[in-house]
């Protein structure tokens, strides 16, 4: 390094003595003030100041003291090890600066460049390569074109011995540049299907849903196809596949397939599940469905309660999953079953709400009841819903659940067997404020409004009870509401 001044020893001295304190109170000062903030990228910073005030400027100083004050020559063996250490504390201290501006992860918002580790490191190794050939050349006197000729016949052989090792070193540097995939990202590269969890320079590596490590060289992904579901977005569509039956018009299958879409959790709503009638099958008419969903990693769960409430929602439609007709079971005739009314009456008879009430009425009522079975976390009622029924719980569990504006969910109550509900729709005719989630597989009985109506008319005393009820329900979200505006 020539620093190329003509002052003499005494000013130079003189110089060191003065400034040099005041660079390294100042920096010392910069570093306390940043320690003090707490922040990560204060703390980086400060580590950066440190490194400069321990490494960098003490070698410029013993470096100036030998050239300027003692006047060793340039080609001294002491001065030139000395020059060599302060060039790497710069070339440290460069990449540093370099990697802290414009690499450092300051949040989303941030406007600093987003760049993947391998790209990191190979920056780093050009920037350090640069700065060897400039010290051996220019501290040390070593010619560089010697040994770019050297290096050049070297690399020959070098190349040939790693072809493999170099052919996934280039890929991986074409993946990053096309960007086609990051980390966090869910791929699917021949039979595996895993997220992104790292990029090195030889490979990617993939963590599927069965919490295995898959490694593949970056070569496969360069030279063959893969699929990212996470990426122009992490919105992922997926599509399944049913049979029904020829009795069941499609225009029904479809409705029935998009509400039970639209009530499960996880799939969204906007743009909204599509349905298409596929084809005329020997036996069955095959239907697809079509939903979005968020992120493609919550896709298992988000399927499995899907189909599971397609059996369901089939069955409350009156929709039929058909069997081959070829089939002929033979069956003894079952026992004449005692109609379903019957069995309603009874528990009508047996509630706590109903007990004591008008007989032929609650008989009335129940041969226009129906049973409808639901499963785990399907919305028997949805908040929001104005429906002209209300439900008695006859068996299984489901709670009770509000959302208020910001989004948030309240448990409001769990409901068991014996107990009613969707009774403000019928009663105040508003829609209803909470949603009735199925806990479990649960059967409820469906009370049409005519007969509710003649029920609360014949009894006027039930009728105000249960708008007390619906009151005190109301008061109570009231009450979160409040609680969230404060």
């Amino acid at each position: 390094m020539n620093l190329g001044f003509d002052q003499n020893w005494f000013a130079w001295g003189l110089g060191l003595i003065v400034i040099f304190p005041v660079l390294v109170i100042l920096i010392g000062e910069t570093i306390h003030h940043l320690e003090k903030s707490y922040t990560p990228l204060a703390m980086e910073w400060a580590a950066v100041f440190r490194f400069l005030q321990r490494f960098v400027m003490p070698q410029l100083v013993l470096l100036l003291i030998m050239t300027k004050i003692l006047e060793l020559p340039a080609d001294n063996f002491l001065v030139k090890v000395v020059e060599t250490l302060l060039w790497i504390f710069i070339i440290h201290f460069s990449m540093t600066l370099v990697n802290l501006v414009l690499f450092s992860d300051s949040g989303k918002s941030s406007w600093q460049i987003k760049a993947p580790k391998l790209l990191l490191d190979f920056a780093r190794a050009v920037v350090v390569l640069i700065g060897g050939a400039i010290v051996l050349s220019y501290v040390w006197g070593f010619e560089l074109g010697k040994m770019l000729a050297a290096l050049g016949v070297g690399s020959i052989v070098l190349g040939l011995a790693l072809q493999d090792t170099l052919s996934s070193l280039l890929s991986g540097f074409a993946l990053i540049a096309s960007r086609q995939f990051r980390e966090g990202d869910w791929l699917e590269i021949g039979d595996h299907i895993g997220k992104v969890i790292h990029i090195n320079w030889r490979s990617v590596t993939l963590l599927n849903r069965d919490e295995d490590i898959i490694i593949l060289p970056n070569s496969d992904l360069a030279n063959g196809k893969f699929v990212n579901f996470s990426n122009p977005y992490p919105r992922h569509v997926e599509s399944i596949f049913f049979d029904f039956s020829f009795d069941d018009a499609p225009y029904k299958v479809k409705e029935i397939l998009i509400d039970a879409a639209l009530k499960t959790e996880g799939i969204l709503s906007d743009p909204l599940p599509q349905v298409f009638l596929i084809s005329y099958d020997e036996f069955t008419i095959r239907h697809q469905i079509r939903f979005h969903i968020e992120h493609y990693t919550n896709l298992p769960q988000i399927r499995d309660r899907f189909v599971s409430s397609i059996w369901y929602a089939a069955e409350r439609g009156g929709i039929t999953f058909p069997t081959r007709s070829h089939e002929v079971t033979l069956m003894k005739p079952a026992p004449e079953a005692e109609p379903e009314y019957k069995r309603f009456l009874a528990l009508f008879l047996d509630s706590s709400l109903f007990r004591g009430r008008d007989k032929k009425i609650l008989t009335d009522m129940a041969k226009q009841a129906a049973s409808l079975h639901y499963g785990a976390h399907e919305f028997i009622i949805q908040q929001g819903d104005d429906s002209d029924c209300f439900f008695m719980l006859i068996n299984g569990s489901a709670k009770e659940v509000y959302t208020d504006v910001a989004g948030n969910e309240h448990a409001i109550a769990n409901l068991e067997p014996g107990e009613f509900f969707g009774l403000v729709s019928l009663v105040k005719n508003e829609a209803d404020r909470t949603s009735i989630i199925a806990t479990s597989d649960a059967e409820v009985i469906q009370i049409d409004e005519t007969q509710a109506h003649r029920l609360f008319e014949n009894d006027p005393r039930l009728s105000t009870f249960i708008e007390q009820k619906i009151e005190n329900g109301n008061h109570e979200l009231d009450a979160i509401e409040a609680k969230l505006l404060d």
